[in-house]
Formats: structure tokens, sequence, C-alpha cells
């Protein structure tokens, strides 16, 4: 009785190593994987906000008119996606809407209205 118990618990010992090598093999993937996904154009992600982004020129920000908003609109939230900044916006008397900026060149990509549920 004795010697099949051990020898359950060494194929179970084999089998939780074996499932470890897997999970690390699957992870070294996943990260090239994703490694690869964020190149852009034969550049890193990181070389798009490091010192060769910082050396040029910046776009200028855009004003409130630029992106067609009225004087007293509030920025609710705000978000950062890869080179799109998303904001929502409380206007006045217009309720809120949704404006997505692009921060290479500062300009306006959409500026997408709400509507209130009935």
């Amino acid at each position: 009785m004795i010697t099949y118990l051990k020898i359950i618990v060494i194929v179970l010992g084999v089998m939780i190593a074996a499932g470890l090598v897997v999970i690390g093999i699957k992870l070294v993937e996943k990260g090239d994987e994703l490694a690869e996904l964020s190149e852009d154009d034969g550049e890193t992600a990181a070389d798009d906000w490091g010192a060769s982004a910082l050396s040029e020129a910046a776009a200028p920000l855009p004003t409130p008119a630029d992106l067609g908003l009225s004087a007293g609109s509030q920025v609710r939230r705000m978000t950062a996606a890869g080179h799109r900044l998303i904001l929502v916006v409380a206007v006045p008397d217009a309720g809120e809407r949704i404006v997505i900026v692009d921060l290479r060149n500062g300009g306006m990509v959409a500026n997408i209205g709400l509507e209130s549920a009935p």
C-alpha cells in the first residue's frame, strides 16, 4: 500500500514540475509577442516617448475653440491611449461630449456628443 502512495506522490510531483515548466515557456512566448506588438514602424514604443521625442518640436496645444467647445466647458475625465488623448467634457447647456485629440499634431480626431438616457 505504501509503495503505491510513494509512486503516486512521485508522479504528481513530476506533473507539477512539468506544468511549471510549460507555464514558464508560455510566459516567455507571450512576452516576445508583446515586444513585437509594441514595435511601431521599426521603432519601439519607448522611443516614441523617449529623448528623441523631447528633442523634436512639440505640437501646439489646442484651445477649447479648436476642439469645438464653448467657453465654460469642463473636462470631467481624461485618458491617454497611445498617441490619442480621450476627453469627456461637460459643455454648458449641451451635456457631455467625448473629444479625441491626436497628441502627435495636437489636432482633433473626433468630437462626439453624448445623449442623456430618457
